[in-house]
């Protein structure tokens, strides 16, 4: 299964650096960065009696961008890291800490409205996402490809290089993961199938 996700995460990241080398050729398209804060919440996680599980976390993210402005449409994939860091389960007296990892491709679609320096956008998407984890007992719980719908709204400023500041809201239309989190000799068990939701601060800067 590892092999499987590590395989699928090689052929987007080619796919997106492959179009990264060749859209910008046109004069509407911009490569950039991007990085940020998330605040990540694992919703529908229902831990039975006894359990406890951290379903707040703060994280951060890093990626890159390739933007194709259309009118004042504009068309905007990315490739971002995502990490959730410090996740707590308790079972009893027991106790494990893991991250999850997340590969994750946003394929934004903004509206904008053209001007001069500056042009205000909102934006709505899916966000394709390949989870891991260092714990090969949670590892084993992901969904092959969880997906998220994600919706926002930002401002594109033209400084010689464009800055993208930006606030998004994503919401699990999957779940992430499976609800038995082995915690040393215990299975931290739940009723639920958890999602991810995501809030993000997030600034790109592009060329």
């Amino acid at each position: 299964m590892t092999r499987i996700k590590r395989s699928a995460r090689s052929r987007w990241g080619w796919v997106v650096l492959s179009l990264a080398c060749v859209v910008p050729s046109t004069a509407h398209a911009q490569v950039g960065v991007l990085a940020g804060y998330n605040r990540d919440a694992l919703g529908d996680f229902l831990p039975a009696g006894g359990f406890d599980f951290t379903d707040l976390n703060d994280g951060f993210h890093i990626g890159i961008f390739l933007n194709v402005n259309l009118a004042s449409f504009a068309l905007r994939p990315a490739l971002v890291y995502h990490r959730v860091p410090s996740l707590v389960a308790t079972a009893g007296e027991e106790q494990v800490r893991f991250d999850i990892d997340l590969l994750e491709i946003p394929v934004d679609v903004r509206i904008r409205i053209p001007l001069p320096s500056v042009s205000p956008y909102l934006l709505a998407g899916p966000v394709f996402t390949f989870p891991s984890s260092t714990l090969a007992g949670v590892d084993d719980l992901f969904t092959a490809r969880p997906i998220r719908a994600e919706f926002g709204a930002g401002l594109e400023l033209d400084l010689g290089l464009r800055l993208w500041p930006e606030v998004r809201y994503g919401f699990g239309i999957n779940s992430l993961m499976g609800s038995e989190v082995p915690v040393g000799s215990s299975v931290l068990r739940g009723d639920g199938k958890p999602r991810l939701d995501t809030l993000t601060l997030r600034l790109g800067i592009s060329f």
